[in-house]
């Protein structure tokens, strides 16, 4: 883990973009030092509104619309709890098992993240939050992630659904 950009209060993303899609929560160009476990809180601390990023190198992330997100997890919770987290509301990341996320890019609305090069923004950063943990919450075991080859076959379906309702009724 490192810190990456930062959101500041009126001025925006540390990054100069002033359309940054992703305000104070992406990388440093180059990466900033790699952070330990008892000095994540001390760095964040020295970076007011920096942003925690992980590479995608322990798992895979799978980039989905949120309501397609939810309809997936629904449908998986039955089979094992699917690391998720949110993004500003809009997108969701599930995360499987590393080198196994291009299964799960079914549909073009899906970005996969994945090895040393990929990476996602974790809590605290600016609109991330936790929808399903990686761990136990009662035990802080962590969960053991999904082929995405199993998240894909469940992603295609509810894709396929969501469009199905949006063509009813469609004039031809």
């Amino acid at each position: 883990m490192t810190v990456g950009h930062r959101l500041r209060p009126r001025a925006g993303c540390t990054c100069g973009d002033t359309n940054c899609p992703t305000l104070g929560a992406h990388p440093l160009i180059p990466p900033g030092p790699r952070l330990v476990e008892d000095s994540i809180e001390e760095a964040l601390q020295e970076a007011p509104g920096g942003s925690l990023i992980a590479a995608t190198i322990p798992f895979d992330a799978v980039l989905v619309p949120y309501p397609i997100a939810m309809a997936v997890m629904l449908r998986l919770d039955r089979i094992s709890p699917v690391p998720c987290l949110v993004t500003h509301g809009a997108t969701a990341n599930l995360l499987v098992l590393p080198a196994t996320g291009r299964y799960a890019a079914v549909h073009p609305r899906v970005e996969v993240r994945t090895g040393p090069d990929g990476w996602i923004a974790l809590p605290p950063s600016n609109g991330a939050r936790w929808d399903t943990p990686p761990w136990v919450e009662s035990t802080h075991t962590p969960h053991e992630l999904l082929n995405g080859q199993e998240v894909g076959r469940h992603l295609g379906e509810v894709f396929k659904m969501s469009t199905g309702a949006n063509t009813k009724g469609a004039p031809r």
